[in-house]
């Protein structure tokens, strides 16, 4: 019986085992791409100053949320393996690549360097927006290998876009899920007569009023 308990157990741990395998190999930031359409209208709205609590419907805050999630999981930082696998990919385009050693010595470097670069920001659309680099001064930045500092500046603007959708979309939802403002009541018709009856006697005593002061 002993036996059978330990086997179960074992095979449990060895599903587990494969299932986080797997997840772990699963590119963090798959499932997201940057804010367009709709919701990247609402954020500029937002930014602008004049997003109204009206314009979010359920079916908006429902896409701004989820939108969110996968922003947050991008804004994640970046495992020192997914520096390899970039710089990897990238020896692929460019003329001056170091040897595949000496790149793994080097991914922690660049990993140091670009620690707040977030893992949304490592993703093939910018890796060949590397490769897409003009020339400068007539050296060919885009088609050689980069230095750690080159590579930040490079991935910089793409982080700071995941984190400013990050904070837009945060600010979204804080202004949906806020409390609704009570409606007001409409007043019944003792009350309209209420109403009614006190503007009739403050006209009655400006009349009063007036006619004392034109008969001195």
């Amino acid at each position: 019986m002993a036996r059978r308990r330990n086997a179960g157990r074992i095979l449990i741990m060895n599903q587990i085992g494969h299932r986080t395998s797997a997840i772990a190999s699963k590119r963090p930031d798959a499932e997201y791409t940057p804010a367009s359409g709709d919701i990247r209208a609402l954020i500029e709205a937002k930014r602008e100053g004049y997003l109204w609590r009206t314009d979010l419907t359920p079916d908006r805050v429902a896409s701004v949320r989820q939108q969110l999630a996968a922003a947050e999981v991008a804004a994640l930082p970046c495992p020192l393996l997914g520096v390899k696998t970039w710089l990897g990919r990238l020896a692929q385009f460019v003329t001056n690549a170091p040897a595949p050693e000496a790149r793994s010595a080097q991914a922690a470097i660049f990993a140091e360097v670009c620690s707040d670069i977030p893992v949304g920001a490592w993703t093939p659309e910018t890796r060949i927006a590397w490769t897409r680099q003009p020339d400068r001064n007539g050296y060919p930045v885009g088609s050689r290998w980069p230095a750690p500092g080159e590579l930040y500046a490079h991935l910089r603007p793409f982080a700071e876009q995941i984190r400013s959708e990050v904070t837009g979309l945060r600010e979204i939802l804080a202004m949906a899920e806020q409390p609704r403002e009570p409606e007001l009541k409409r007043p019944d018709a003792q009350e309209m007569a209420r109403a009614g009856a006190l503007a009739d006697a403050v006209i009655r005593e400006l009349k009063a009023a007036t006619a004392e002061g034109m008969n001195p």
